[in-house]
C-alpha cells in the first residue's frame, strides 16, 4: 500500500472503513442519519412588490432555505424563506426530484411557517423529527443541519448554546421573542433547518448577527411550540399583546416614593398601549409586584428555567383569548387583576408586510399610500423634514396622541411627472388631513371623496402645510388615461378587504 499515491492512500483508507464503494464493514445507520433524513431544501421563486411604486412588483428572483419533517407530513421552515413565494419545490436529501409545496400556515410575527407537498407519497420512508421536551442548558452543543450557501449538499455544524435572551425577530422588524444563541455556524440557506440536540429537536436555525462572529440564533422550543398549538384550530391568531412599559425602580428615592419596601420587588408601569390587551386593566402608575404568580424583580424580570428574563416571556406563552392575573400596588393598596389577552388588532404596530399587495390610490399622476414599515424603507438615504415626520409618527403615533380616530395614516406616496400634477413636488411624503371637504382616516376616504369634486377640483389639504393642492379634476381624469400608459398605471386604486372595490 505504501507505492500507493498519498491522495489515493488516504481514499482507500476510508474505502476500507466502509465509506468506499467496496462494501467491506458497512457502516451501520445511526441516529444522525434519520435527522438529515428529514432535513429538506426548499426552492422558492419569489416576487416581491415594489412600495415605492407600489402599482408593481420587483422582478422575480429565486433563493433557498432549509425545512424538517415533522409530524402529520408537515414541513417546519422559517416564515420569512417563503414570504412572498410564487412557486415553492421541495427537495430531499441525496435526491434530485423536487416536487411543489404550499404555505399552509405563516407566522410572520414569530418567522415560522407549515408547508404540505403536493404529492403525498413525497414523503414516504421519513421518520419525523422528533421535538426535545426541554431547552440545553449554557455551554452544551448542538448541531444546525440544512443547506447553507457554499454547495449543494447537506450541511451539519456543531457548536455550543452561548445565550437564551430575549431579540427583535428581524422578519417583522419589530416582535421580540426568545431566541437561542449558537456559535455553530449559521449561514443563509440554513434558514429553516433544525438545530438539534441529543437527536430531538430544540430549535430552528433563522438569523444571524453579520457584526459579530460565530453568533447565530435559533428560534427556541417555546416559541416552535406556541406557533404549533396555535395553528391546531386550523387559523393563526398570532401573539397576544399586553402593551404594558414599565420602568426599572431599582432606584431607592423612587421605592420610598412608591411605598415599596421589599427591596427585590416591583416594577413601574408607566405605559398602556390603547391597542394592548392591558388597556382598561392596567395603568400608568401600577406596580407590578407578580405575574401569574412570579415575583417581578424591580427591572421587570422574573425567574424561569431558562433564566432571568422579562416578564413580557409570561406572555409570551399564553395565547391568545387566554387570561392572565397580576399582582400590582396602586395608590398605596395591593390588588389582583385578571386581564384576558384579547387585545384587538393594532394598524400601527407597523411589522413588515409580506404576502399581500400595497394599498394605493391614484389621482391625476399623484399616488396616494398608508404609511407602512414597508414604505419607509423606500425612504431610506432621504433626508428632509416630511420625511422626518413619516418616521417620527411609525414611531411616536401612539404615545404621542396621534393616532386617535383613525386606523392609517395617508401621504403622497409617489408622483408620476404630468402636466396636470406640476408643482406638485412640494407636498411629496406629506400627510393628507382632507380630501374635497371629507376628513381622511385612512385611505379608502381618499378613494370615496376623489368621487366627489368640490367646484370641479381636488382638494387636497395636507397636515402642517399652509396651502392646499388643488387639481383640475376633468385634467386630472383625463391625464389618467395618458398616465396609465406611460407608467404601466393599470389600476388607479387597491384597496384591501372591506375597503376594496
Amino acid at each position: 500500500m505504501s507505492s500507493l499515491p498519498r491522495p489515493l492512500r488516504a481514499w482507500f483508507c476510508l474505502a476500507l472503513a466502509g465509506a468506499g464503494p467496496f462494501g467491506i464493514a458497512a457502516r451501520a445507520a445511526s441516529p444522525l442519519d434519520a435527522t438529515l433524513d428529514a432535513v429538506v431544501k426548499i426552492h422558492v421563486t419569489i416576487q416581491r412588490p415594489d412600495y415605492a411604486q407600489p402599482w408593481q412588483a420587483i422582478t422575480p428572483g429565486s433563493v433557498s432555505g432549509s425545512g424538517f419533517v415533522i409530524a402529520r407530513r408537515r414541513i417546519l421552515t422559517n416564515a420569512h424563506v417563503v414570504s412572498d413565494a410564487t412557486f415553492l419545490e421541495i427537495q430531499r436529501h441525496r435526491q434530485a426530484r423536487k416536487v411543489p409545496a404550499r404555505v399552509a400556515f405563516a407566522g410572520h410575527d414569530c418567522d415560522l411557517a407549515i408547508l404540505e407537498v403536493e404529492d403525498e407519497h413525497f414523503l414516504d420512508g421519513i421518520q419525523p423529527l422528533e421535538f426535545s421536551s426541554e431547552l440545553p442548558t449554557l455551554g452544551q452543543e448542538v448541531h444546525a443541519v440544512g443547506y447553507p450557501m457554499g454547495g449543494q449538499a447537506l450541511s451539519l455544524t456543531r457548536g455550543v448554546v452561548s445565550r437564551i435572551d430575549h431579540n427583535v425577530y428581524e422578519h417583522s422588524g419589530v416582535d421580540v421573542h426568545l431566541v437561542m444563541q449558537t456559535d455553530a455556524a449559521i449561514n443563509p440557506g440554513n434558514s429553516g433547518g433544525p438545530v438539534v440536540f441529543g437527536g430531538r429537536v430544540v430549535g430552528v436555525a433563522f438569523q444571524g448577527l453579520m457584526a459579530g462572529q460565530n453568533i447565530g440564533y435559533a428560534i427556541p422550543l417555546p416559541v416552535v411550540r406556541h406557533f404549533l398549538d396555535d395553528i391546531e384550530d386550523g387559523t393563526y391568531h398570532g401573539y397576544p399583546e399586553l402593551g404594558l412599559t414599565t420602568f426599572d425602580t431599582r432606584n431607592p428615592a423612587l421605592r420610598r416614593a412608591l411605598g415599596l419596601t421589599q427591596p427585590d420587588a416591583g416594577s413601574l408601569a408607566i405605559y398602556v398601549d390603547p391597542y394592548g390587551a392591558a388597556r382598561g386593566r392596567l395603568a400608568a402608575g401600577d406596580v407590578l409586584l407578580s405575574v401569574d404568580g412570579y415575583p417581578v424583580a424591580p427591572d421587570g424580570t422574573v425567574r424561569l428555567e431558562q433564566g432571568t428574563l422579562n416578564f413580557g416571556e409570561l406572555v409570551e406563552r399564553r395565547q391568545w383569548g387566554e387570561r392572565m392575573t397580576f399582582e400590582i400596588r396602586r395608590t398605596g393598596t395591593v390588588q389582583r387583576v385578571e386581564v384576558p389577552l384579547d387585545n384587538r388588532f393594532d394598524p400601527f404596530q407597523y411589522r413588515h408586510e409580506y404576502d399581500r399587495p400595497p394599498e394605493y390610490v391614484a389621482v391625476g399622476g399623484l399616488v396616494f399610500v398608508p404609511l407602512s414599515r414597508n414604505f419607509l424603507t423606500t425612504l431610506d438615504g432621504k433626508d428632509d423634514t416630511a420625511v422626518q415626520g413619516a418616521f417620527y409618527r411609525a414611531s411616536r403615533a401612539k404615545p404621542d396622541g396621534l393616532a386617535a380616530d383613525r386606523t392609517q395614516f395617508v401621504l403622497l406616496g409617489a408622483r408620476l411627472p404630468h402636466a396636470a400634477n406640476a408643482y406638485a413636488q412640494g407636498y411629496m411624503y406629506q400627510f393628507v388631513d382632507e380630501v374635497n371637504g371629507r376628513c381622511v382616516q385612512r385611505l379608502a376616504d381618499v378613494a370615496a371623496a376623489l368621487e366627489q369634486p368640490t367646484n370641479g377640483f381636488h382638494v387636497v389639504r395636507f397636515d402642517g402645510h399652509p396651502l392646499p393642492l388643488v387639481l383640475d379634476a376633468a385634467a386630472a381624469g383625463r391625464a389618467d388615461a395618458e398616465i396609465a400608459i406611460r407608467y404601466g398605471l393599470t389600476r388607479r386604486v387597491c384597496l384591501r378587504g372591506e375597503d376594496a372595490p
